[in-house]
C-alpha cells in the first residue's frame, strides 16, 4: 500500500515537472517579444536621429520631418504600450514559474518524508523481528538448560 503513495508521488512530480518545463517555455517566449519590441524601440529611435540630422541638412527633407514625426510619435507609442504589456505578461509567467516550481518542491519534500518515513517503520519492524528471534532463542535455550 505504502508503494502507492511513493508511486503517486512520482506521478505529481513528473506532472509538475512538465508544468514547470512548459512555463519555463512560455517565460522564454515573452523575453523574446520583449527584446524585440525593445530592439525595434531602439531602430525607431536611430531612424529618427537619422531623420532629423537630414532634415537639418536638406530642405527637402526638412518640408516631410514633420510628417514623419506624427508617425513616428504613434508607432513610438504602440510600441511602449506593447512593452509595458509584455513586461506585466513577463512578470506574470516568472510569478508563475516560481508558484509552480514551489509547487513541485513541496511534493519533493512530501515524497522525500514519506520514503524517509517508510525506511524507519521497516528499520522498526526488523528490530522488532531480530528481538523476537532473539527472545524466542533465549527462551529454547534456557528451557534446554533447565
Amino acid at each position: 500500500m505504502k508503494a502507492k503513495y511513493v508511486k503517486k508521488f512520482a506521478t505529481l512530480i513528473k506532472l509538475q515537472k512538465t508544468l514547470v518545463d512548459d512555463q519555463r517555455a512560455h517565460l522564454s517566449k515573452l523575453q523574446d517579444q520583449l527584446l524585440n519590441i525593445e530592439n525595434k524601440i531602439a531602430e525607431n529611435e536611430i531612424i529618427k536621429v537619422r531623420e532629423q540630422i537630414a532634415a537639418q541638412e536638406s530642405a527637402e527633407a526638412s518640408l516631410t520631418y514633420g510628417a514623419f514625426i506624427k508617425v513616428f510619435i504613434v508607432q513610438s507609442r504602440e510600441l511602449e504600450n506593447q512593452r509595458q504589456i509584455c513586461i506585466s505578461a513577463v512578470e506574470a509567467a516568472r510569478l508563475k514559474l516560481s508558484e509552480l516550481f514551489e509547487e513541485q518542491k513541496r511534493y519533493e519534500i512530501a515524497e522525500d518524508q514519506h520514503i524517509k518515513a517508510e525506511l524507519k517503520e521497516e528499520r522498526q519492524r526488523e528490530t522488532l523481528l531480530m528481538d523476537e528471534i532473539g527472545n524466542i532463542g533465549f527462551l529454547r535455550k534456557k528451557n534446554n538448560e533447565a
